[in-house]
């Protein structure tokens, strides 16, 4: 059986063929979403605009709670914001609407024309990638970036994520394993990088960001490696976007 492994640098490019993809946006959607069913939420609607997500909440109930951020900031009449340790002190609400400056728009995209998409990120690496290997064997990752352009720390986590794929396919009956040059990039980067995700985010231009706005502990939590088994899953609930655990 051969698998094929491929990494789109940005949600902008052409993306191939996949029959899995996994979106990583380390800082910090899709470690505020795997977060979020850590602490025992139940249901998530992406959506890619503010205003998406107060007509969503008006169409469903207030028992649906905001999430998200601009500008890293929590944006005003929303419920949470995007810090998975604020999520992890203060508690999950049961179901929200969440939206992010790059992150939900990404899994949006990574789910035109593949059935299967997983949001990953450091601390759910290991399940989400031997989930992705058993539900198929054209595994993409896709780097949300950020405002468009390239993001360090995605890429250079997302060449962590296919160094696990290389060593997770064989136990699943991989006789063959091919990397297209984007898995190639990211894994070069994560092997010249590495293994100190922490001050890889830290430098970025992101995590410089986010250090300015005070969300400096949120980039400890975010970088911590293998901490969960949670496996974010995106699906349709009567046509809507809705992101479920297992």
């Amino acid at each position: 059986m051969k698998y094929t492994f491929d990494v789109a640098l940005l949600p902008s490019e052409n993306l191939k063929k996949h029959n899995c993809r996994l979106v990583i946006d380390l800082l910090r959607a899709s470690t505020q979403i795997t977060t979020f069913f850590d602490c025992g939420g139940s249901i998530l609607l992406p959506v890619t605009e503010t205003d998406e997500a107060f007509e969503l909440q008006e169409t469903l109930g207030n028992e649906w709670k905001l999430m998200g951020e601009r500008g890293g900031m929590k944006p005003k009449g929303f419920d949470f914001g995007n810090s998975p340790l604020e999520l992890q002190q203060n508690g999950a609400p049961q179901q929200a609407v969440i939206t992010t400056s790059n992150g939900t728009s990404a899994i949006l995209r990574a789910a035109e024309n593949c059935a299967e998409v997983r949001i990953v990120c450091a601390r759910n690496a290991e399940a989400v990638c031997w989930d992705a290997i058993c539900s198929g064997t054209e595994i993409g990752i896709l780097a949300a970036g950020r405002n468009g352009e390239f993001s360090m720390e995605d890429v250079v986590c997302a060449g962590m994520l296919v160094e696990k794929l290389l060593a997770l396919a064989p136990k699943n009956g991989a006789s063959e394993m091919e990397l297209t040059d984007g898995a190639i990039a990211a894994m070069s980067l994560w092997q010249s990088l590495g293994p100190d995700l922490t001050a890889i985010a830290m430098e970025s231009e992101h995590g410089r960001i986010l250090q300015g706005l005070g969300f400096t502990n949120d980039i400890f939590f975010c970088t911590e490696i293998d901490m969960t088994a949670v496996v974010p899953q995106l699906s349709f609930t009567q046509g809507i976007p809705a992101i479920i655990a297992h």
